[in-house]
């Protein structure tokens, strides 16, 4: 199982300028784009549902990385060429992410 750095009880503590003590982290979740991560999790849903897929049976583990890349390449460019049948940019930032899970996965 995959350890995420900042999140585990012996994380350093920071004091911020009202005395409050928490955890330092090194993340900033409140600067990523909100309705980009509701499109992703929105296709996410939907993916999961054509598929089949469970949390312990992810269909995305099973697929390459290229293949992923590939894909959210033809996801920009259905974009770009003005192509409106789909949330393409969702499936490029979701098969963007699914890219990075599979080639970092530990």
């Amino acid at each position: 199982m995959p350890i995420i750095t900042g999140v585990q009880p012996d994380a350093p503590t920071v004091v911020n300028e009202r005395g409050g003590a928490q955890s330092a982290t090194p993340y900033a979740f409140h600067f990523l784009p909100p309705n980009a991560m509701f499109a992703a999790a929105e296709t996410a849903k939907y993916g999961a549902e054509k598929y089949h897929e469970s949390l312990q049976d992810r269909n995305y583990k099973k697929i390459p990385t290229e293949e992923h890349v590939n894909h959210a390449i033809q996801h920009l460019y259905a974009y770009l060429a003005g192509d409106q049948t789909d949330d393409h940019l969702a499936h490029a930032i979701l098969r963007g992410m699914f890219a990075y899970e599979t080639a970092y996965e530990q």
